[in-house]
């Protein structure tokens, strides 16, 4: 049975209160934006050795899923994983919605135990320093402040075992779409512009400065919408920023309006979200923590 979350509140910055507005039931729609992303999420899948990263001779992993949204990720990899691997799945999230949808999707070999609403920067009451054989962010740190980047990260790679220990950490490149229309639509539709959402690029510089050692895949996403598909170009959007404005709205401001049209390529929209997939250790892994991660890589297939 999952556990009630922390009693501290959380301290929320201008995005993570967009966030806890946005990812509520009747506001989020991730069917639509799974209809979408669902590639990137297969790519994901694909880039990864998952029987060399979850090794059969360790009977019970500990994983730590930070920010696991509706929990698609792990639904997703259900069918990958043997059905004898057995894994004590903690997971936090700042949204209870989120929380809830996403034990209700979890199947074996995830075990849901330990439930906590709250975020990376704020988990230091919760976390136990070496306990977590895998921890993975997907797709999710984009609300994390850069001046909380630092301690976030320290604490994650206290949180996993000093030898055997692995973070998985996705997301986007500062030049992707998803994360210039952030910036962009607050220009244009805001007093105040929140901060720019994370990037993958500073993640890994800031790993770096603490000692962790990494290795980093880049998975080429474009995301392609129909001119004809209104209704999903308007989901997708306000996804992207966490906003319900509505499609017209959009077209009303004319930098946004140029923005949109600049990704128009014959009969549809292509929007460029390259990501990038770190695999890392804390510094405590030495040279068999590199050698681990590269092992956890698959092989890129040559073109045909």
């Amino acid at each position: 049975m999952a556990s009630p979350p922390p009693s501290h509140p959380l301290r929320p910055n201008a995005n993570l209160e967009r966030s806890l507005q946005y990812y509520q039931k009747g506001v989020l729609q991730p069917e639509a934006w799974f209809r979408i992303v669902e590639h990137d999420y297969l790519q994901l899948i694909e880039a990864i050795n998952w029987p060399q990263l979850f090794h059969p001779q360790v009977a019970d992993y500990q994983l730590l899923d930070i920010g696991c949204g509706t929990g698609r990720f792990p639904k997703m990899l259900q069918p990958r994983l043997p059905a004898t691997l057995r894994i004590q799945y903690d997971y936090l999230d700042p949204s209870q919605y989120c929380l809830t949808t996403c034990q209700q999707g979890l199947n074996s070999p995830f075990l849901p135990r330990h439930a906590w609403q709250t975020t990376l920067e704020h988990a230091q009451e919760v976390l136990i320093p070496g306990t977590y054989d895998l921890a993975w962010a997907i797709q999710s740190l984009y609300c994390l402040e850069q001046a909380n980047l630092r301690t976030a990260l320290k604490q994650l790679m206290q949180a996993l075992h000093p030898s055997r220990g692995t973070a998985c950490l996705v997301l986007a490149k500062r030049k992707a779409f998803f994360s210039q229309i952030h910036q962009i639509f607050f220009e244009h539709c805001a007093e105040q512009s929140p901060p720019p959402y994370l990037s993958a690029e500073s993640v890994v510089a800031t790993l770096n400065d603490i000692g962790a050692t990494s290795v980093i895949r880049e998975l080429p996403c474009t995301h392609t919408i129909s001119l004809r598909e209104d209704r999903l170009l308007e989901q997708y959007l306000q996804q992207s920023v966490m906003d319900t404005m509505p499609l017209p709205k959009w077209r009303q401001h004319p930098g946004l309006r140029e923005f949109l049209d600049s990704h128009r390529h014959d009969d549809a929209y292509q929007f460029p979200n390259p990501y990038w997939l770190i695999l890392s250790v804390p510094s405590s892994a030495r040279e068999a923590g590199k050698h681990r991660l590269q092992s956890y890589l698959n092989s890129v297939s040559p073109p045909r």
